[in-house]
């Protein structure tokens, strides 16, 4: 048996809305097994009539399009985990996160919001494709045992910029403390298994011996390689292998798949409950998705309902 970590975020570069990072924890028959092909009698990389797509979130959804695939899936597979099937944003918040992120109801434009789920998405359809992924997941050896989002807030965001001094190191900071949470649910639930993580690379950075360094392990780390494309490390501990990667579209990895959807599908909900909230109270508001240009006019168009509210710009405004 072995273990595989996969981490992914959404929102890296929007001003307004949280910054979402996720990490999954799986346990797999054997070490550096492929899960797509394990897997193809239901899932899919790519959106296929019948199959649950697990890819990279921008192939399932774009801002001008339907969240239905990106929600059908991302549902199916925690219904799948957990035989639950969120009715609300707060239902969501506690099967996809653990409880220390749970923070959002402190947010002046979440507090008190109601939210029906799913979106779009069916419900009996998303049911059914959960139940065949757990039937294929208990065939084939495998389980997912965590699903961790950690949604971070205008107002923690800009603590962190204040903290770290960049976004970037804010990004790896938040992701390695969360691969080092699975990393030690990981090793309680099984002593002998290896493991291997996949990271989303972070920017553009390429060097990543420091970070596992101070996050995942105080043993000695090999560097195989260091690139573009792929960073890439081994260690021995407790003699288990452990290999941490960094790699530009590691979506192609299915647990960082998983966990890029999970970010995008939680960021976008939260995106609506923002929407909502300001469409309230400016009448014939056009919704942002908070991008940098469309995020300032949106900011201009709330300034005065903002100002007479007394909510400050640090709680909404992402600085960088």
């Amino acid at each position: 048996m072995a273990f595989y970590i996969g981490t992914d975020e959404a929102g890296y570069g929007p001003n307004l809305g949280p910054l979402t990072i996720t990490g999954t924890l799986w346990q797999v028959p054997e070490p550096d097994i492929e899960l797509y092909p394990l897997l193809e009698e239901v899932v899919s990389d790519r959106i296929i009539e019948g199959r649950l797509a697990i890819a990279d979130s921008k192939a399932l959804y774009q801002s001008t399009g339907t969240i239905k695939a990106l929600e059908t899936s991302v549902l199916a597979v925690l219904y799948a985990q957990t035989d639950q099937m969120p009715s609300d944003w707060r239902k969501l918040m506690q099967i996809a996160c653990s409880e220390d992120h749970l923070e959002c109801e402190a947010e002046s434009w979440i507090a008190g919001q109601q939210l029906t789920l799913p979106l779009a998405a069916d419900i009996e359809a998303i049911k059914e494709l959960g139940q065949r992924f757990r039937i294929a997941c208990g065939k084939a050896e495998v389980e997912l045992l965590r699903i961790n989002c950690c949604p971070i807030f205008p107002s923690n965001f800009n603590r962190g910029i204040d903290e770290y001094g960049n976004k970037a190191s804010l990004l790896s900071s938040v992701t390695m403390s969360l691969a080092s949470e699975l990393k030690a649910f990981a090793f309680g639930h099984d002593t002998d298994s290896c493991l291997k993580i996949v990271c989303d690379k972070h920017g553009g950075r390429s060097r990543y011996a420091g970070l596992c360094s101070e996050f995942l392990t105080e043993e000695f780390i090999w560097v195989k390689e260091e690139g573009i494309d792929i960073s890439a490390y081994r260690w021995s501990e407790n003699s288990r292998d452990v290999s941490a990667s960094f790699v530009a579209r590691g979506e192609s990895f299915l647990p960082t798949a998983l966990a890029s959807m999970v970010s995008k599908y939680v960021r976008e909900v939260f995106m609506e409950l923002w929407n909502r909230f300001w469409r309230l109270k400016v009448p014939n508001l056009k919704p942002t998705k908070g991008y940098p240009l469309d995020a300032k006019r949106f900011k201009r168009e709330i300034a005065s309902v903002q100002e007479t509210l007394g909510i400050a710009d640090e709680s909404i405004w992402r600085k960088r």
